[in-house]
């Protein structure tokens, strides 16, 4: 049996070939003759080759304009039907999958991670996944990926198969590979998820793939790639699910907010709230969005949720807050919550509409005591990119639409955003 080690120097383009020369794979086929253990190589052949290879056959989104492959790479450990669980659901381009070494070790829970892959980026969002999944043991055991194409910019010659052969062609030795994806160097031409406004990044469409994989009953926390949690929250969110009755309650309408911040440097998944606190009175983390759009986020009242303190070491609701516009909050939610709006893209509006429906279809927001999010660097009205007030206006109109349309969509509903 053909064995590959992590941090071992064999290239994967090498095992492929020893996979061929002893019979594993038929070079024809591109079938096992034998099984692979999960031990024994770290990339399923089988499950990446044997893949739609035609581009035109992927099924498209509502709109038309998209292709999507659902559980491109699925995670190793997969659900049992009817478990009840929580799931951290994201989305990101190529240019950012490097932060899921760090977002593995601070959620240890399932993740869904839809990925937004541009013609030009097909090669190097195919490496950067396959290295993560071949080198990273949490990466592999827990993530499930799932692609979302443009068909205004299809991969070269509407060709899957070519590109994803490159990609296995193109994978080094794990030490090379992770050193890379820290440093960010295997990403592809842009240096953030809008920045090329010629491919309108669609982010609620990519929440939406990603959370179509996860049970209606069971719980997400949808979040930016780039925002870490404190370490305990997945199991201590299942301990208070637990207490709380929510998976056996029908249809409950609550969403537990998680306080979000910045911090000027990289906190530890095991950072506690009482050194969080610690940090925020030195100045080296604040509030999330508290330069860029403190009105944004202020409604969760921070000097309220500083004070909570509860003798319980288990995760509790701090209080429950009405919910103000403009509030933006992250929350972990039943996955019957409200879907996002997809015809918003880009910059501006697209969370806040997603929070705006949940609240006028009766949801409930409590904020939860020792649960917190953490944005690595300080977010200014400086650090956007050049676009960002053109599709901010854009959005707003889509939104003012939006509005008029959940009048009708929830006509018994007294609330209002």
């Amino acid at each position: 049996m053909l064995t590959y080690n992590e941090g071992s120097t064999t290239t994967l383009d090498h095992l492929v070939r020893l996979a061929f020369s002893h019979g594993a794979l038929d070079n024809n086929k591109l079938q096992y003759k034998e099984p692979f253990s999960d031990k024994e190589t770290l990339v399923r052949f089988q499950d990446l080759l044997e893949k739609k290879l035609d581009f035109k056959q992927l099924p498209t989104d509502s709109s038309g304009q998209y292709k999507i492959e659902v559980n491109f790479l699925p995670s190793r450990f997969q659900p049992v039907k009817g478990q009840h669980d929580v799931t951290l659901v994201t989305h990101c381009t190529s240019n950012h999958l490097h932060y899921l070494l760090d977002l593995t070790k601070h959620w240890k829970g399932p993740i869904s991670l839809a990925v937004f892959v541009p013609g030009y980026d097909v090669v190097t969002t195919y490496t950067s996944l396959i290295g993560l999944h071949q080198c990273d043991h949490t990466f592999r055991d827990r993530v499930t990926v799932h692609l979302v194409y443009p068909m205004s910019h299809p991969p070269p010659e509407n060709e899957l198969g070519t590109h994803l052969k490159q990609a296995l062609n193109h994978q080094g030795n794990c030490d090379e590979f992770l050193a890379r994806l820290n440093n960010n160097d295997v990403a592809g031409e842009h240096n953030w998820n809008y920045a090329n406004v010629k491919v309108p990044y669609p982010n609620n469409l990519l929440r939406n793939v990603g959370r179509s994989s996860v049970p209606p009953a069971n719980y997400i926390f949808v979040v930016d790639v780039d925002m870490m949690c404190d370490g305990n929250l997945y199991s201590s969110f299942l301990g208070l699910a637990q207490r709380l009755n929510l998976f056996t309650i029908n249809n409950d309408k609550r969403v537990f907010v998680v306080a979000a911040f910045e911090s000027v440097r990289k906190l530890s998944p095991s950072a506690t709230k009482k050194e969080l606190l610690e940090l925020w009175n030195l100045g080296s983390v604040q509030p999330f969005y508290y330069q860029a759009c403190w009105k944004c986020q202020k409604h969760l009242n921070y000097e309220a949720w500083k004070s909570y303190h509860f003798s319980d070491n288990n995760l509790q609701i701090a209080y429950t807050i009405d919910w103000k516009d403009p509030w933006e909050p992250f929350y972990i939610a039943p996955n019957h919550a409200p879907l996002y709006d997809e015809r918003f893209k880009q910059y501006g509006f697209n969370r806040i509409s997603q929070v705006c429906e949940t609240h006028i279809a009766g949801y409930d927001f409590v904020v939860l005591d020792n649960a917190f999010l953490v944005h690595h660097g300080f977010k200014t009205k400086e650090g956007f990119h050049s676009a960002k007030d053109e599709e901010n206006n854009r959005n707003r109109e889509i939104f003012r639409t939006f509005k008029k349309e959940l009048k009708f969509k929830y006509p018994q509903s007294t609330r209002h955003c």
